[in-house]
């Protein structure tokens, strides 16, 4: 079990529930980390802030991509992509993208997760209402697609410590066997995302 502590959130947990219910279809998600720094010079960008969302994103979608790519700037220090955006294709044609840097005037953690039905927003950065559900999108009526356009709605979750939910479920595996949400195969799926985006920085 590794510690990607934000697939025991209740607000992802919530959304990966909503997969095929109230979200409908998945279609396409996308992810913003940022903040001015601490700069690091043993790692990238990508290393430093990805992996929470690669992992967030692995979770929900439940597969692997197909194609990974990705595109960084190294402003700061040679070599070392202070942003880097990542794109990821899955089967079904779904799609998502990660946006990360450590140069960026104020700290936004946003995570939209788009399906047939509506559209989550995960906003971790805020004090309070982190998670909305935007009944919005396009639909086909009489072979013509339209906009279905509502207003959002604050979705309520119960505000449980991500960190002492994790430390709840490796004490619930380990007394049971169950397999974690976060096990090994899923840390090696992150890690090999990891390393097709720094192959395609490096180009």
């Amino acid at each position: 079990m590794v510690g990607h502590v934000l697939l025991y959130h209740e607000a992802v947990k919530h959304i990966k529930n909503a997969v095929g219910k109230e979200l409908g279809e998945l279609q396409y998600i996308y992810s913003n980390r940022l903040n001015l720094g601490k700069i690091r010079s043993e790692e990238n960008s990508l290393w430093s802030f990805a992996p929470h969302d690669i992992a967030i994103i692995q979770f929900i979608i439940g597969t692997n991509p197909i194609n990974v790519h990705a595109q960084g700037s190294a402003v700061i220090q040679p070599n070392i992509e202070d942003s880097t955006v990542t794109f990821l294709n899955y089967p079904d044609n779904i799609s998502a993208h990660i946006f990360v840097s450590w140069l960026h005037p104020f700290k936004e953690q946003r995570l939209v997760v788009i399906g047939s039905e509506g559209m989550f927003v995960f906003e971790d950065s805020l004090p309070d209402n982190k998670l909305k559900f935007y009944k919005k999108g396009f639909k086909k009526v009489n072979g013509q697609l339209e906009a279905f356009d509502q207003s959002f709605e604050v979705v309520q979750y119960e505000n449980k410590p991500p960190l002492a939910e994790e430390q709840k479920h490796f004490y619930e595996c380990v007394l049971t066997g169950k397999t974690p949400f976060s096990d090994g195969v899923h840390a090696l799926e992150v890690l090999k995302i990891l390393e097709q985006a720094q192959e395609r920085l490096s180009e």
